[in-house]
């Protein structure tokens, strides 16, 4: 009966998508019953759900078909250790010629590929010039710098690049891992007295380097040190860099100007926020590999009121096709107002000018205020709230926040550091701002946030 199963699968395999056989059919553990009866093993309750509802009815048939037989096929939830044994098969290998001696190396997500990337108007230039340094075209620098907010997919166009190396230049030595670990593995080799198998991991067994996050070495001066002499040695050998980080190299605060000379080294490209179309096509396309038929409007109803992360619109769609699946209902408009809600996502699409009057009416500051060179601590502290607020939520860039609050970079570098310090440090302020947050994410209605100012600010 095993066998049957196989011949079942690799008819699956062949009407369905790769990554839809993967996902569904591939993780289905077979047993047999004392009675006959052929029972498949389902990791969790939502994957059995979705398998009965979608997969059941046409694995029976074929089952029926190969047996010549009635067949019963039933499932059921793995064991655990079913369930480990499953994951130990399809862990992903280690990259080659990558040794991790303490730790902190990472495996690439076998997801995050160029096929896998949606591309529209604000990321064309960053998909073009990763595409072309894994390929290695020679028209193109050999060393990336990805600047983009949390969300945008930088993490996915990095691995990208190594998961696109490892299958077409598989003696590459491909090392990837974000600038924390960097600096943690760097400490744990200074306490350890391994410095010099860290410099030969990083300088002799890597062909290509991919590091997150690079604006965490802010601040480590020695960090930074011996990075630099890291991308020197690879840079004289002609290897690929790859650098990510929430900011463009200018913005960083604390970088030593040799470290910032070679994050400008190469092609830096900035990733916006998707625009309509592209973020249609983002959820068109992750519903299209799960195998599910989402309504035009529906999607494009998402798209409308989730504007800015692309991992949250990926999740309010698992959360649309989770409902569906197990209220068993259809998938409409209502159930996506249902889950937008979930996510607390206004009716009304926020844009700098709404926080602007929202915290200016709080805290009784005009626009002129805000945007002038007051330096009266109230219209200072609104105005550091309202930059803060439109990072937080509309994941503007600081080229945007310095434009749109007439400020230097370094000024809204400073505000942006002294409300992250303050909301830590005191608990008052804390307050004020999840007062703020929750104006902005309840209130479908700016004028009713603004008769509403926080009691503690009239007094200051």
């Amino acid at each position: 009966m095993e066998s049957h199963w196989e011949q079942v699968k690799e008819i699956f395999k062949e009407r369905l998508s790769a990554s839809a056989y993967q996902l569904w059919i591939e993780p289905l553990q077979v047993s047999i019953s004392p009675e006959g009866e052929i029972k498949l093993g389902c990791p969790n309750p939502f994957f059995l759900n979705w398998v009965q509802s979608h997969y059941l009815a046409d694995i029976q048939r074929e089952f029926q078909a190969l047996c010549g037989a009635a067949s019963t096929v039933t499932l059921h939830l793995c064991k655990a250790e079913r369930q480990t044994e499953a994951a130990a098969k399809t862990r992903q290998l280690v990259l080659p010629y990558i040794a991790k001696p303490n730790g902190f190396s990472r495996l690439l997500n076998q997801n995050f590929t160029f096929e896998r990337f949606v591309v529209g108007a604000s990321n064309r230039l960053a998909f073009q010039a990763s595409r072309a340094l894994a390929s290695d075209d020679t028209v193109f620098s050999r060393t990336l710098f990805l600047a983009a907010p949390s969300g945008l997919g930088k993490s996915h166009l990095s691995q990208a690049v190594g998961n696109y190396i490892q299958t077409h230049f598989r003696r590459q030595g491909i090392l990837y891992l974000t600038a924390e670990d960097f600096a943690n593995e760097m400490v744990a080799a200074l306490r350890q007295g391994t410095m010099p198998q860290f410099k030969e991991k990083f300088r002799r067994q890597c062909d290509t380097l991919l590091l997150e996050g690079v604006h965490f070495l802010s601040g480590k001066e020695r960090i930074q040190a011996e990075l630099c002499y890291t991308l020197d040695f690879l840079a004289d050998q002609n290897k690929k860099l790859v650098f990510t980080s929430a900011y463009l190299p200018a913005e960083i605060p604390q970088l030593r100007q040799e470290l910032l000379s070679r994050f400008s080294a190469g092609v830096i490209t900035p990733i916006e926020p998707p625009d309509f179309a592209t973020r249609v096509n983002i959820l068109s396309r992750k519903a299209a590999e799960r195998q599910i038929q989402v309504p035009r409007e529906v999607l494009e109803h998402l798209a409308t009121y989730l504007t800015q992360d692309v991992r949250q619109m990926v999740s309010a769609l698992e959360n649309l096709l989770l409902k569906a699946t197990t209220l068993q209902m259809p998938v409409n408009l209502e159930l996506a107002d249902q889950v937008l809600r979930d996510f607390q996502v206004a009716r009304q699409r926020l844009r700098i000018e709404d926080i602007q009057k929202l915290t200016g009416g709080i805290y009784r500051v005009s626009l002129e205020e805000m945007l002038g060179k007051s330096r009266r601590k109230q219209v200072v502290k609104a105005r550091n709230l309202a930059i803060y607020l439109c990072r937080t939520y509309l994941q503007k860039n600081i080229r945007e926040l310095a434009r749109s609050f007439r400020r230097t970079h370094s000024t809204v570098l400073h505000s942006l550091e002294c409300i992250d310090r303050s909301r830590k440090t005191s608990p008052s302020f804390a307050a004020e701002l999840a007062f703020l947050e929750e104006k902005l994410q309840t209130s479908p209605r700016w004028q009713e946030c603004v008769k509403s100012p926080f009691p503690a600010a009239a007094s200051e």
